[in-house]
Protein backbone atom coordinates (compact mmCIF):
# COMPACT_ATOMS: atom_id res chain seq x y z
CA UNK A 1 0.00 0.00 0.00
CA UNK A 2 2.91 2.24 1.03
CA UNK A 3 4.91 3.79 -2.09
CA UNK A 4 8.65 5.75 -1.73
CA UNK A 5 6.45 8.39 0.49
CA UNK A 6 3.00 7.38 1.79
CA UNK A 7 -0.07 5.99 0.46
CA UNK A 8 -0.75 7.70 -2.74
CA UNK A 9 -2.57 7.40 -6.04
CA UNK A 10 -5.75 8.04 -8.07
CA UNK A 11 -8.76 9.41 -6.05
CA UNK A 12 -11.60 6.87 -6.52
CA UNK A 13 -9.97 3.92 -7.17
CA UNK A 14 -6.56 3.44 -4.93
CA UNK A 15 -6.82 6.45 -2.81
CA UNK A 16 -10.90 6.39 -1.28
CA UNK A 17 -12.85 8.11 1.52
CA UNK A 18 -13.49 4.42 2.83
CA UNK A 19 -9.59 4.05 2.72
CA UNK A 20 -9.13 7.33 4.27
CA UNK A 21 -11.55 6.40 7.32
CA UNK A 22 -9.53 2.84 7.66
CA UNK A 23 -6.09 5.19 7.76
CA UNK A 24 -7.55 7.36 10.75
CA UNK A 25 -8.77 4.43 12.47
CA UNK A 26 -4.81 2.73 12.27
CA UNK A 27 -3.01 5.66 13.07
CA UNK A 28 -5.68 5.50 16.41
CA UNK A 29 -4.73 1.98 16.66
CA UNK A 30 -0.32 2.60 16.82
CA UNK A 31 -0.56 5.93 18.61
CA UNK A 32 -3.20 4.62 21.08
CA UNK A 33 -4.10 7.63 23.68
CA UNK A 34 -3.05 11.05 22.77
CA UNK A 35 -2.88 13.31 19.31
CA UNK A 36 -1.91 13.95 15.77
CA UNK A 37 -1.92 16.94 13.78
CA UNK A 38 -3.68 16.77 10.48
CA UNK A 39 -3.19 18.83 7.33
CA UNK A 40 -3.52 18.81 3.44
CA UNK A 41 -2.81 20.60 0.44
CA UNK A 42 -5.94 22.13 -1.75
CA UNK A 43 -6.71 19.19 -4.08
CA UNK A 44 -10.06 18.93 -4.48
CA UNK A 45 -10.43 15.85 -3.00
CA UNK A 46 -8.37 16.82 -0.06
CA UNK A 47 -11.54 17.77 2.09
CA UNK A 48 -13.30 14.87 1.60
CA UNK A 49 -10.34 12.69 2.72
CA UNK A 50 -9.52 14.69 5.61
CA UNK A 51 -12.76 14.60 7.15
CA UNK A 52 -12.77 10.86 6.65
CA UNK A 53 -9.33 10.35 7.71
CA UNK A 54 -10.28 12.01 10.92
CA UNK A 55 -13.59 10.64 11.58
CA UNK A 56 -11.96 6.91 11.88
CA UNK A 57 -8.76 8.55 14.20
CA UNK A 58 -11.67 10.31 16.60
CA UNK A 59 -13.28 6.73 16.67
CA UNK A 60 -10.84 5.55 17.33
CA UNK A 61 -10.08 7.36 20.02
CA UNK A 62 -7.13 9.87 19.18
CA UNK A 63 -7.61 13.35 19.27
CA UNK A 64 -6.49 15.43 15.87
CA UNK A 65 -5.77 18.64 15.81
CA UNK A 66 -6.52 20.15 12.47
CA UNK A 67 -4.47 23.15 10.74
CA UNK A 68 -6.28 23.09 7.57
CA UNK A 69 -4.17 23.30 4.10
CA UNK A 70 -0.64 23.61 5.40
CA UNK A 71 2.51 23.03 3.38
CA UNK A 72 4.19 19.37 4.38
CA UNK A 73 7.05 20.71 6.61
CA UNK A 74 4.67 22.93 8.44
CA UNK A 75 2.82 20.16 9.51
CA UNK A 76 5.99 18.43 10.59
CA UNK A 77 7.07 21.72 12.38
CA UNK A 78 3.90 21.99 14.13
CA UNK A 79 4.16 17.76 15.14
CA UNK A 80 6.85 18.32 16.72
CA UNK A 81 6.35 21.97 18.27
CA UNK A 82 3.10 21.25 19.60
CA UNK A 83 4.50 17.43 20.96
CA UNK A 84 1.77 15.30 19.10
CA UNK A 85 2.30 11.97 18.98
CA UNK A 86 2.19 11.98 15.10
CA UNK A 87 0.99 14.21 12.09
CA UNK A 88 -0.70 13.20 8.65
CA UNK A 89 -0.70 15.44 5.42
CA UNK A 90 -2.84 14.39 2.49
CA UNK A 91 -1.12 14.99 -0.73
CA UNK A 92 0.11 13.49 -3.42
CA UNK A 93 3.02 15.76 -3.33
CA UNK A 94 3.74 16.05 -7.26
CA UNK A 95 1.32 13.93 -9.18
CA UNK A 96 -1.34 15.46 -10.91
CA UNK A 97 -4.28 16.88 -9.38
CA UNK A 98 -6.53 13.39 -10.30
CA UNK A 99 -4.53 11.80 -7.56
CA UNK A 100 -4.18 12.14 -3.88
CA UNK A 101 -2.37 10.51 -1.04
CA UNK A 102 -1.42 10.32 3.15
CA UNK A 103 1.95 10.93 4.36
CA UNK A 104 2.62 10.32 8.15
CA UNK A 105 4.74 12.16 10.32
CA UNK A 106 6.57 10.61 13.76
CA UNK A 107 6.48 13.37 16.97
CA UNK A 108 9.87 14.61 15.87
CA UNK A 109 8.86 15.48 12.37
CA UNK A 110 10.39 12.66 10.61
CA UNK A 111 8.29 10.95 7.90
CA UNK A 112 7.39 6.79 8.86
CA UNK A 113 9.84 4.28 8.11
CA UNK A 114 9.43 1.31 6.49
CA UNK A 115 8.52 -0.61 9.76
CA UNK A 116 5.69 1.90 10.73
CA UNK A 117 4.58 2.06 7.47
CA UNK A 118 3.85 -1.68 7.64
CA UNK A 119 2.40 -1.17 11.19
CA UNK A 120 -0.08 0.93 9.42
CA UNK A 121 -0.59 -1.47 6.83
CA UNK A 122 -1.24 -4.13 9.35
CA UNK A 123 -3.90 -2.45 10.96
CA UNK A 124 -5.82 -1.62 8.00
CA UNK A 125 -5.45 -4.97 6.10
CA UNK A 126 -4.68 -7.44 9.20
CA UNK A 127 -5.98 -6.79 12.43
CA UNK A 128 -8.12 -3.83 12.19
CA UNK A 129 -8.18 -1.59 15.84
CA UNK A 130 -11.35 -1.75 17.67
CA UNK A 131 -13.38 1.83 17.87
CA UNK A 132 -13.08 3.25 20.85
CA UNK A 133 -16.48 2.92 23.14
CA UNK A 134 -18.92 6.78 23.66
CA UNK A 135 -16.97 8.01 26.47
CA UNK A 136 -13.26 7.77 25.35
CA UNK A 137 -14.20 9.07 21.48
CA UNK A 138 -11.54 11.99 20.16
CA UNK A 139 -12.21 15.20 20.21
CA UNK A 140 -10.90 17.52 16.97
CA UNK A 141 -10.11 20.72 17.49
CA UNK A 142 -8.38 24.07 15.13
CA UNK A 143 -5.09 25.36 14.89
CA UNK A 144 -4.20 29.24 14.07
CA UNK A 145 -0.86 29.67 14.43
CA UNK A 146 1.06 26.53 12.26
CA UNK A 147 2.10 28.79 9.56
CA UNK A 148 2.97 31.85 11.27
CA UNK A 149 5.04 30.20 13.65
CA UNK A 150 6.91 28.12 10.95
CA UNK A 151 7.51 31.33 9.25
CA UNK A 152 9.10 32.99 12.39
CA UNK A 153 11.17 29.71 13.04
CA UNK A 154 12.47 30.06 9.58
CA UNK A 155 13.31 33.71 9.88
CA UNK A 156 15.07 33.31 13.34
CA UNK A 157 17.45 30.72 11.90
CA UNK A 158 18.04 31.84 8.11
CA UNK A 159 20.40 34.94 7.72
CA UNK A 160 19.24 36.82 4.30
CA UNK A 161 20.69 40.39 3.09
CA UNK A 162 17.14 42.69 2.06
CA UNK A 163 16.86 43.56 -2.04
CA UNK A 164 17.20 40.48 -3.62
CA UNK A 165 14.11 40.04 -5.75
CA UNK A 166 12.59 36.45 -6.23
CA UNK A 167 10.25 35.06 -8.46
CA UNK A 168 8.14 32.31 -6.50
CA UNK A 169 6.27 29.65 -8.45
CA UNK A 170 3.96 27.45 -6.13
CA UNK A 171 2.37 25.56 -8.31
CA UNK A 172 -0.94 26.62 -6.89
CA UNK A 173 -0.18 24.53 -4.01
CA UNK A 174 -0.46 24.95 -0.14
CA UNK A 175 2.45 27.30 0.05
CA UNK A 176 0.94 29.96 -2.19
CA UNK A 177 0.11 31.90 1.23
CA UNK A 178 3.35 30.73 2.74
CA UNK A 179 6.61 30.99 0.84
CA UNK A 180 5.88 34.76 -0.73
CA UNK A 181 5.41 35.59 2.57
CA UNK A 182 8.31 34.68 4.13
CA UNK A 183 9.97 35.99 1.27
CA UNK A 184 8.89 39.25 1.73
CA UNK A 185 9.58 39.53 5.61
CA UNK A 186 12.73 38.50 4.61
CA UNK A 187 13.38 41.57 2.54
CA UNK A 188 12.95 40.64 -0.72
CA UNK A 189 11.12 41.80 -4.02
CA UNK A 190 8.39 39.11 -4.92
CA UNK A 191 7.01 38.47 -7.80
CA UNK A 192 4.04 35.58 -7.90
CA UNK A 193 3.56 33.14 -9.98
CA UNK A 194 0.73 30.14 -9.99
CA UNK A 195 0.60 31.53 -6.52
CA UNK A 196 -3.39 31.29 -5.71
CA UNK A 197 -4.63 27.92 -4.56
CA UNK A 198 -6.39 25.85 -6.72
CA UNK A 199 -6.85 22.60 -6.73
CA UNK A 200 -6.96 21.73 -10.13
CA UNK A 201 -3.36 22.96 -10.60
CA UNK A 202 -4.15 25.71 -13.41
CA UNK A 203 -0.63 27.14 -14.01
CA UNK A 204 1.65 24.02 -14.19
CA UNK A 205 2.11 20.12 -13.57
CA UNK A 206 3.53 20.32 -10.17
CA UNK A 207 6.60 18.65 -10.28
CA UNK A 208 9.14 21.12 -10.31
CA UNK A 209 11.01 19.54 -12.93
CA UNK A 210 12.76 22.09 -16.04
CA UNK A 211 10.43 20.91 -18.90
CA UNK A 212 7.30 22.10 -16.44
CA UNK A 213 9.51 25.94 -15.66
CA UNK A 214 10.12 27.34 -18.77
CA UNK A 215 7.50 30.16 -17.90
CA UNK A 216 9.73 30.71 -14.72
CA UNK A 217 12.94 30.43 -16.73
CA UNK A 218 11.35 33.20 -18.89
CA UNK A 219 9.70 35.82 -15.32
CA UNK A 220 13.19 35.22 -14.17
CA UNK A 221 14.90 37.05 -17.50
CA UNK A 222 12.47 39.61 -17.93
CA UNK A 223 11.58 40.76 -14.52
CA UNK A 224 16.05 40.67 -13.92
CA UNK A 225 15.26 38.82 -10.78
CA UNK A 226 18.34 37.58 -8.50
CA UNK A 227 16.66 33.98 -8.70
CA UNK A 228 13.57 31.61 -9.46
CA UNK A 229 12.05 29.39 -7.13
CA UNK A 230 9.48 26.59 -7.54
CA UNK A 231 7.75 23.94 -5.35
CA UNK A 232 5.35 20.86 -5.83
CA UNK A 233 1.94 21.44 -4.13
CA UNK A 234 2.66 20.57 -0.72
CA UNK A 235 6.08 22.38 -0.84
CA UNK A 236 8.36 19.48 0.40
CA UNK A 237 10.31 20.14 -2.96
CA UNK A 238 12.17 22.96 -4.31
CA UNK A 239 13.92 23.99 -7.33
CA UNK A 240 15.88 26.64 -7.91
CA UNK A 241 16.11 28.92 -11.50
CA UNK A 242 19.72 31.45 -11.65
CA UNK A 243 19.92 34.57 -12.52
CA UNK A 244 19.86 33.79 -16.22
CA UNK A 245 17.22 31.84 -16.59
CA UNK A 246 18.76 28.63 -16.07
CA UNK A 247 17.63 25.83 -14.37
CA UNK A 248 19.97 24.77 -11.41
CA UNK A 249 20.30 21.01 -10.87
CA UNK A 250 18.58 19.27 -8.04
CA UNK A 251 21.91 17.33 -7.42
CA UNK A 252 24.36 20.82 -7.58
CA UNK A 253 22.23 21.74 -5.05
CA UNK A 254 22.35 18.57 -3.01
CA UNK A 255 26.15 18.52 -3.78
CA UNK A 256 26.21 22.84 -2.23
CA UNK A 257 24.40 22.20 0.54
CA UNK A 258 26.07 18.70 1.61
CA UNK A 259 29.54 20.77 0.89
CA UNK A 260 28.71 23.21 3.47
CA UNK A 261 27.20 21.19 5.83
CA UNK A 262 30.18 18.74 5.93
CA UNK A 263 32.76 22.29 5.94
CA UNK A 264 30.86 23.58 8.75
CA UNK A 265 30.58 20.95 10.98
CA UNK A 266 34.50 19.71 9.71
CA UNK A 267 33.19 16.08 8.62
CA UNK A 268 30.09 14.27 9.04
CA UNK A 269 28.20 12.06 6.64
CA UNK A 270 25.63 13.26 4.14
CA UNK A 271 22.70 10.81 2.83
CA UNK A 272 21.41 11.23 -0.31
CA UNK A 273 19.26 9.10 -2.61
CA UNK A 274 20.38 5.96 -5.20
CA UNK A 275 19.63 8.50 -8.05
CA UNK A 276 21.99 11.17 -7.50
CA UNK A 277 25.09 12.61 -9.29
CA UNK A 278 28.86 11.61 -8.51
CA UNK A 279 29.30 15.00 -8.17
CA UNK A 280 28.10 14.94 -4.25
CA UNK A 281 30.65 11.88 -3.63
CA UNK A 282 33.66 14.34 -5.14
CA UNK A 283 32.70 17.62 -2.86
CA UNK A 284 31.85 16.13 0.34
CA UNK A 285 34.98 13.67 0.37
CA UNK A 286 37.19 16.46 -0.40
CA UNK A 287 35.59 18.72 2.24
CA UNK A 288 36.20 15.74 4.86
CA UNK A 289 32.82 14.10 4.56
CA UNK A 290 31.42 10.86 3.62
CA UNK A 291 28.29 10.12 1.48
CA UNK A 292 25.88 7.34 2.18
CA UNK A 293 23.03 6.06 -0.09
CA UNK A 294 19.63 5.09 0.25
CA UNK A 295 16.41 3.60 -1.56
CA UNK A 296 14.62 6.67 -2.98
CA UNK A 297 12.09 8.08 -0.17
CA UNK A 298 14.65 6.51 2.77
CA UNK A 299 16.85 9.65 3.32
CA UNK A 300 15.51 10.59 6.10
CA UNK A 301 15.52 7.08 7.85
CA UNK A 302 19.23 6.89 8.48
CA UNK A 303 19.68 10.41 9.68
CA UNK A 304 19.51 9.61 13.81
CA UNK A 305 21.71 6.51 13.29
CA UNK A 306 24.50 8.39 11.44
CA UNK A 307 24.21 11.36 13.13
CA UNK A 308 23.77 12.88 9.46
CA UNK A 309 24.88 17.02 8.76
CA UNK A 310 22.58 17.13 5.56
CA UNK A 311 20.43 14.77 3.84
CA UNK A 312 18.65 15.21 -0.15
CA UNK A 313 17.33 13.76 -2.88
CA UNK A 314 16.35 15.63 -6.19
CA UNK A 315 14.45 18.45 -5.29
CA UNK A 316 14.27 17.67 -1.36
CA UNK A 317 16.35 18.34 1.03
CA UNK A 318 16.57 17.73 4.75
CA UNK A 319 18.69 20.44 6.54
CA UNK A 320 19.03 18.59 10.70
CA UNK A 321 19.52 21.30 12.58
CA UNK A 322 16.09 23.00 11.76
CA UNK A 323 14.48 19.63 11.75
CA UNK A 324 14.22 15.93 9.89
CA UNK A 325 12.09 16.72 7.31
CA UNK A 326 12.13 17.28 3.85
CA UNK A 327 11.80 21.43 3.44
CA UNK A 328 11.49 23.30 0.08
CA UNK A 329 10.35 26.73 2.19
CA UNK A 330 13.13 26.50 4.35
CA UNK A 331 15.41 25.32 1.37
CA UNK A 332 13.87 28.58 -0.50
CA UNK A 333 15.08 30.47 2.38
CA UNK A 334 18.30 29.07 2.58
CA UNK A 335 19.55 29.49 -1.36
CA UNK A 336 18.84 33.20 -0.52
CA UNK A 337 21.21 33.02 2.70
CA UNK A 338 23.92 31.46 0.43
CA UNK A 339 23.29 34.08 -2.39
CA UNK A 340 23.91 36.78 0.91
CA UNK A 341 26.80 35.12 2.47
CA UNK A 342 28.70 34.35 -0.65
CA UNK A 343 27.50 37.79 -2.18
CA UNK A 344 28.20 36.26 -5.83
CA UNK A 345 25.05 35.17 -8.39
CA UNK A 346 23.57 31.57 -8.14
CA UNK A 347 25.03 30.74 -11.37
CA UNK A 348 28.71 31.80 -10.14
CA UNK A 349 27.91 29.85 -6.89
CA UNK A 350 26.57 26.48 -8.67
CA UNK A 351 29.84 26.75 -10.74
CA UNK A 352 32.25 25.51 -8.12
CA UNK A 353 30.18 22.12 -8.11
CA UNK A 354 31.41 19.63 -10.93
CA UNK A 355 28.79 18.94 -13.47
CA UNK A 356 28.59 15.75 -15.78
CA UNK A 357 26.19 15.00 -18.41
CA UNK A 358 23.17 13.27 -17.00
CA UNK A 359 20.10 11.81 -18.77
CA UNK A 360 16.68 10.80 -16.98
CA UNK A 361 13.38 9.95 -18.76
CA UNK A 362 10.64 7.94 -17.53
CA UNK A 363 8.73 4.93 -19.04
CA UNK A 364 4.98 4.24 -19.00
CA UNK A 365 4.97 0.59 -17.19
CA UNK A 366 2.09 -1.15 -15.47
CA UNK A 367 2.40 -2.21 -11.90
CA UNK A 368 2.33 -5.62 -12.44
CA UNK A 369 4.81 -5.75 -14.98
CA UNK A 370 7.18 -4.28 -13.39
CA UNK A 371 9.30 -7.08 -11.50
CA UNK A 372 9.18 -8.87 -14.61
CA UNK A 373 11.22 -5.90 -16.54
CA UNK A 374 13.43 -5.40 -13.92
CA UNK A 375 14.63 -8.78 -13.47
CA UNK A 376 15.31 -8.89 -17.32
CA UNK A 377 16.65 -5.41 -17.57
CA UNK A 378 19.32 -6.57 -14.59
CA UNK A 379 20.87 -9.48 -16.34
CA UNK A 380 21.15 -7.01 -19.71
CA UNK A 381 22.62 -4.35 -18.04
CA UNK A 382 25.35 -6.56 -16.26
CA UNK A 383 25.92 -7.97 -19.92
CA UNK A 384 26.25 -4.86 -21.88
CA UNK A 385 27.49 -2.18 -19.62
CA UNK A 386 31.64 -2.25 -20.24
CA UNK A 387 33.78 -2.66 -17.09
CA UNK A 388 35.32 -2.89 -14.66
CA UNK A 389 32.29 -2.04 -12.48
CA UNK A 390 30.09 -2.24 -9.37
CA UNK A 391 26.65 -3.39 -8.95
CA UNK A 392 24.11 -1.16 -6.10
CA UNK A 393 20.65 -3.01 -5.59
CA UNK A 394 19.40 -1.48 -2.66
CA UNK A 395 16.23 0.85 -4.99
CA UNK A 396 16.41 -1.04 -8.26
CA UNK A 397 20.09 -1.92 -10.32
CA UNK A 398 22.41 0.83 -10.91
CA UNK A 399 26.05 0.39 -12.46
CA UNK A 400 28.83 2.14 -11.32
CA UNK A 401 31.47 2.31 -13.78
CA UNK A 402 35.19 3.05 -12.00
CA UNK A 403 35.75 6.42 -14.09
CA UNK A 404 32.86 7.49 -12.12
CA UNK A 405 29.88 7.29 -14.62
CA UNK A 406 27.31 5.28 -14.15
CA UNK A 407 23.41 3.77 -14.73
CA UNK A 408 20.65 3.22 -13.36
CA UNK A 409 17.13 1.43 -13.71
CA UNK A 410 14.24 1.34 -11.09
CA UNK A 411 10.41 1.28 -10.37
CA UNK A 412 8.53 4.38 -9.53
CA UNK A 413 7.44 3.79 -6.03
CA UNK A 414 4.41 5.95 -6.78
CA UNK A 415 3.39 5.66 -10.44
CA UNK A 416 3.26 3.15 -13.21
CA UNK A 417 6.71 3.78 -14.53
CA UNK A 418 10.42 2.48 -15.08
CA UNK A 419 12.76 5.07 -14.14
CA UNK A 420 16.23 5.48 -16.19
CA UNK A 421 18.70 7.88 -15.18
CA UNK A 422 22.44 7.93 -16.55
CA UNK A 423 25.59 10.17 -15.74
CA UNK A 424 28.61 10.04 -18.08
CA UNK A 425 31.97 11.75 -17.84
CA UNK A 426 31.28 12.57 -21.35
CA UNK A 427 28.16 13.76 -23.75
CA UNK A 428 29.54 10.59 -25.61
CA UNK A 429 29.57 8.40 -22.62
CA UNK A 430 26.45 9.43 -21.52
CA UNK A 431 24.90 9.16 -25.26
CA UNK A 432 26.22 5.15 -25.17
CA UNK A 433 24.57 4.94 -21.65
CA UNK A 434 21.45 6.53 -22.50
CA UNK A 435 20.83 4.18 -25.54
CA UNK A 436 21.92 0.86 -23.67
CA UNK A 437 19.20 2.46 -21.14
CA UNK A 438 16.43 3.13 -23.84
CA UNK A 439 16.96 -0.04 -25.67
CA UNK A 440 16.90 -2.80 -23.25
CA UNK A 441 13.63 -1.20 -21.38
CA UNK A 442 11.44 -0.42 -24.79
CA UNK A 443 12.48 -4.36 -25.52
CA UNK A 444 11.24 -5.93 -22.50
CA UNK A 445 8.21 -3.50 -21.66
CA UNK A 446 7.19 -4.72 -25.37
CA UNK A 447 7.48 -8.23 -24.59
CA UNK A 448 5.19 -7.80 -21.02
Amino acid sequence: MFGTRGVRGPFGSKVTPELALKLGAAIAGYVGKGKIVVARDPRTSGEILSQAFISGALAGGLNVIDIGIAPSPCLAFTTRELKADGGVVITASHNPPTDNGFAFYSADGMEFVDDQELRIEGLVFDSPPKGASWESLGEAEGYDEAIPKYIEAIKEDVKVNEGFKVVIDCANGAASDVTPRLLEELGCEVVPMNSKMDGSFPGRNPEPQPWNLKDLMRAVKETGADVGLAHDTDADRIAAIDENGNFVKHDALIALFAKMAVEGGRGGVVITSINTSVSIEEVVERAGGRVLRTPLGDIHSEIPAQKAVFAGEPGKLIFPEFGPWMDGIYGAAKILEVMSSEKKPLSEIISEIPDYPMYQHDFYCPDEAKAGVMRKMRNYLIERVAGPYEVLEIDGVRINRKNGSWILIRPSGTEPKIRVVVEGRTEDEMKTLRQIAALGVKRFLNAA
